[in-house]
C-alpha cells in the first residue's frame, strides 16, 4: 500500500515561512544550514555517467519491455512497474514508491460496428485483430457511446481548414459521418472539430499515401505500415482522468459519472479501422461534387447516396493506475526537485511508444546509480518518474501534479520528458519553455553525433533540418511546446519548466505509431538497428538532468524567454493586424510590458553573472537568484485557466484549441481573436491578461520591492 506519510518527506506541503519578526532569521539559518560546498565533481559525474551508458543496456530494455503487450490497467503494466521499481532499489534510490490513482479507463467491447443503414443492413466492418488474439482490438479510449445513421463525407485530415473548404465548396456536414485521415493533427481535434460543424460521427484510418504501401515496401519487408495495420489512441481533449477533473483521483474518491461527465467527454462516437475495410466504405461514395480538392488524394469527397449506422460501445470503468516515483536527496537543496520522466503503459508492445524513452532513461537512472550506491548525491534533489495510464489521455502524470500540486509550485525546478526517443533517426526534434533553451544547445554541443559526418549533437540537430527539410536555421530549432505527453500537467497546471526531445523521422510519425507492428523486431530493424542514436540521446538527456540538478546557478535563461516573447509579440501583431484594426484592439500596453521584460532580463542576467560566492556566506543570494529562475513560468499561470479550458493555465505557451499536439503563442488571444465576431471583449481581456503577467514576471526578477 502507498505510504502518503512517508512520500510527503520528498513531496511534502511547503511550511510557510513568515518574513516578519525572527523569521527572517529564520529563514537565513535555513539557507545557511542548507548552503555548504558540495563537492566539485560536476564535470567527473557527468564524464562518468555518460561513459556507462550504454547501447546495448538500452536495447536490452527494450527488448524485455516491449516484449508482451502492456496496457493500462493491464497486469503486465503493472509487473512492468514492480520491475521498475525494483531496479530503482537496486540502484541505491533513497526512496521507491508507489504512488497509485484510481483513475477512469476506456475499454473496447465487441458490440461496436459500421453497417448499412437498416436492420438488415450488410456489416462492413467489426474491430478484430489480425494476427494476435492477445492484444486489444482497435478503438478509441472515450469515444462517445453511441448509434448514429447518416450519409458519409472524406474530410481529408479533419483540420479546421479541411472542414472549411468544404464548406466553401459547399458541401453540407450537418447529420453527417466524417471519413477522416490519421495525421497533422491530434486524433481529438479531428472529432472535437467535426462536432463542431455539425457532424454525428467518425471514422478514423491510416492512408497508404501517409504512412504505407504507397511510401514503399510494408512491414515485415519494408518500414511502412501493411493496410491491416490500425492506430489506437484516446480521443478527449481534456487531459488526465476526466471523472475527477482538476483534483485527484483517490481511490474510494468521487467520481463524475452520467451527465456530468458528459459535459467534458467526447460529443461523437469516433472509430479507427484499417485501410483494408475502409476501401469498401470510401466506395460508397460513387462522385465527386465538387471536384475534391488538391492534396486530398485519390478519394470522392461526397456525400454519399446510401446512409450508413456507425455504432460505437466502449466500457467506462475505474482501474488502478500506479505511477513508480524513484528519489535521489539533494545533498545542498533538497527542497528543489528536477524531475525526469516517462510513460510506462502502451497500447500494444510499444516498442517505440513509450518503451524506447523508458529504456534510455532507465539506462541513465543505472549509469546514475553506480555513484549513488557510493554516496554520491546531486546538489538537488532528483525525482525519476515511470508514469502510468498516459495512453488512455495523460493519467497517470496529471493526477500527481494535481495530488502534490502546492509542493510542486514551490520546489520543482524542471521536467524532463522523452516519451519516445527514437520513433525516426533523421531528426532530432525539441520542444521546451524558452528558459531551457541555452542549456539545451549546450548539451547538445557537448554530445557526440550519432551520426559521423556530424561533429557533434548539436551540428547534427541543426545540419539534419538542411539535409532532410532544406530548411537553413540560424540556429537549432526549438519548437513551442503544447501537449500531448506527460510534461502537460507541469506545464499547463503548474508552471514548470519543461523540455520533451526525440529523434524524430523528416516524413513525421512513424508509420507503426500505435499499431500492433511497433515492436522490437520494427525498432531494430527499421528503426535504430544498432542502438547508437539511443545511447547519444541518453547522454544529451543525462547531461541536461545533472546540469539542472548540480549546477549551482540554475541554467535557466530570463533573456531567452524574454527575447522569444517580444519575438512572438511581434508576429501576432504583424500576423493578425487586420483583426487588430477591425476589432480595435489595444496592444500598446503588451507591446511595452514586452520590451520593459526584455530589458529587465538583461539587467538581471548581468547581475546574476557577478555573483561572486565569497561574497555570499549565507548562500542567500544565490538561493534568490535561483529562485527568481525557477519560478519565472509561474508567473504566466492563470489560475481560472484559458477560455473554455480550465486545466490550460499557461498564458503564453499551450496547446492549439484547434490541435492539441501543437504548442500556439498567446491562445487565449488567438482563441479569442477567431471567434470574437465583432465583439472585441473577451480578446481585449485576454489580451490585459498577458499584459498584466509580463508586468508580474518584470517586477519578480528585478530586485525592487514595492507595493505602491
Amino acid at each position: 500500500m502507498f505510504d502518503r506519510l512517508k512520500y510527503l518527506k520528498y513531496i511534502g506541503t511547503p511550511k510557510r515561512l513568515a518574513l516578519i519578526g525572527g523569521g527572517l532569521a529564520v529563514v537565513i539559518a535555513l539557507i545557511v544550514v542548507i548552503a555548504v560546498v558540495t563537492k566539485k565533481d560536476g564535470p567527473t559525474i557527468v564524464e562518468r555517467v555518460v561513459k556507462r551508458i550504454s547501447s546495448e543496456g538500452i536495447r536490452g530494455n527494450i527488448k524485455y519491455f516491449a516484449e508482451e503487450p502492456h496496457p493500462a490497467g493491464g497486469q503486465r503494466n503493472l509487473d512492468l512497474g514492480a520491475e521498475v521499481k525494483k531496479r530503482w532499489e537496486s540502484y541505491g534510490f533513497d526512496d521507491v514508491f508507489n504512488n497509485d490513482y484510481e483513475v477512469l479507463l476506456s475499454l473496447p467491447t465487441e458490440e461496436s460496428y459500421i453497417k448499412y443503414e437498416g436492420n438488415d443492413g450488410e456489416v462492413l466492418y467489426k474491430p478484430r485483430n489480425n494476427e494476435d488474439s492477445n492484444i486489444i482490438p482497435p478503438f478509441n479510449a472515450f469515444s462517445k457511446n453511441a448509434k448514429v445513421t447518416g450519409q458519409i463525407v472524406y474530410v481529408n485530415y479533419g483540420r479546421v481548414e479541411d472542414l472549411e473548404k468544404l464548406k466553401d465548396l459547399g458541401v453540407d456536414l450537418t447529420d453527417k459521418i466524417a471519413i477522416c485521415r490519421y495525421g497533422k493533427i491530434f486524433r481529438g481535434s479531428k472529432a472535437q472539430n467535426a462536432h463542431e460543424k455539425g457532424m454525428i460521427g467518425m471514422i478514423l484510418y491510416s492512408d497508404p499515401a501517409d504512412s504505407g504501401s504507397k511510401r514503399g515496401k510494408v512491414y515485415p519487408n519494408g518500414q511502412w505500415l501493411p493496410d491491416t495495420g490500425v492506430q489506437r489512441g484516446n480521443v478527449k481533449s481534456v487531459k488526465g482522468d476526466i471523472s475527477t477533473h482538476l483534483f485527484p483521483s483517490y481511490e474510494g474518491g468521487y467520481h463524475a459519472s452520467g451527465d456530468e461527465l458528459a459535459k467534458i467527454a467526447p460529443k461523437i462516437p469516433v472509430i479507427p479501422i484499417p485501410y483494408n475495410d475502409i476501401k469498401g466504405i470510401h466506395q460508397l461514395i460513387q462522385t465527386s461534387t465538387p471536384e475534391t480538392p488538391e492534396g486530398w488524394g485519390d478519394y470522392n469527397i461526397g456525400p454519399s447516396t446510401k446512409s450508413i449506422e456507425l455504432n460505437v460501445k466502449t466500457n467506462d470503468t475505474l482501474a488502478l493506475c500506479r505511477n513508480i516515483i524513484g528519489v535521489i536527496n539533494g545533498e545542498v537543496e533538497p527542497d528543489r526537485y528536477v524531475l525526469i520522466g516517462v510513460h510506462r503503459d502502451a497500447w500494444i508492445h510499444g516498442a517505440v511508444d513509450p518503451v524506447s524513452g523508458m529504456a534510455t532513461i532507465l539506462e541513465i537512472s543505472r549509469a546514475l546509480g553506480e555513484d549513488v550506491k557510493k554516496g554520491w548525491r546531486p546538489r538537488r534533489t532528483i525525482i525519476f518518474a515511470s508514469w502510468d495510464a498516459e495512453e488512455p489521455g495523460i493519467m497517470g502524470s496529471f493526477e500527481f501534479v494535481e495530488d502534490f500540486m502546492v509542493s510542486l509550485k514551490h520546489k520543482a525546478v524542471a521536467y524532463i520528458n522523452m516519451d519516445s526517443a527514437a520513433g525516426g533517426i533523421q531528426m532530432l526534434k525539441m520542444k521546451s519553455t524558452p528558459n531551457m533553451i541555452s542549456l539545451l544547445y549546450k548539451a547538445a554541443s557537448e554530445t557526440g553525433s550519432p551520426k559521423p559526418s556530424y561533429k557533434n549533437m548539436y551540428d547534427f540537430w541543426i545540419g539534419a533540418e538542411k539535409e532532410y527539410n532544406d530548411k537553413d536555421y540560424e540556429l537549432p530549432l526549438v519548437q513551442l511546446i503544447g501537449s500531448g505527453s506527460d510534461y502537460t500537467a507541469f506545464l499547463q497546471e503548474i508552471g514548470v519548466s519543461c523540455v520533451d526531445f526525440a529523434y524524430k523521422s523528416n516524413y513525421g510519425t512513424y508509420p507503426t505509431y500505435h499499431t500492433q507492428y511497433d515492436t522490437y523486431k520494427w525498432l531494430s530493424t527499421y528503426g535504430d538497428q544498432n542502438f547508437t542514436y539511443h545511447k547519444y540521446l541518453g547522454d544529451f538527456a543525462a547531461r541536461t538532468l545533472l546540469s539542472l540538478a548540480n549546477d549551482e546557478m540554475l541554467p535557466l535563461s530570463a533573456v531567452d524567454y524574454a527575447n522569444k516573447i517580444k519575438e512572438l509579440t511581434d508576429a501576432l501583431m504583424e500576423g493578425n493586424k487586420a483583426e487588430i484594426e477591425a476589432l480595435d484592439l489595444d496592444m500598446a500596453g503588451m507591446s511595452t510590458l514586452t520590451e520593459e521584460f526584455v530589458a529587465a532580463a538583461k539587467e538581471f542576467a548581468e547581475h546574476a553573472s557577478a555573483y561572486s560566492k565569497s561574497d555570499d556566506e549565507s548562500g542567500l543570494a544565490l538561493r534568490n537568484i535561483n529562485d527568481k529562475l525557477m519560478l519565472m513560468d509561474r508567473q504566466f499561470i492563470h489560475e481560472q485557466g484559458l477560455p473554455d479550458r480550465p486545466s490550460f493555465r499557461h498564458l503564453i505557451f499551450a496547446p492549439s484549441s484547434t490541435n492539441t499536439y501543437a504548442g500556439s503563442a498567446f491562445p487565449g488571444i488567438g482563441d479569442e481573436m477567431k471567434r470574437a465576431q465583432g465583439d472585441p471583449k473577451a480578446t481585449q481581456k485576454q489580451i490585459g491578461l498577458v499584459t498584466a503577467k509580463l508586468e508580474a514576471v518584470t517586477r519578480s526578477i528585478s530586485d525592487e520591492v514595492s507595493f505602491s
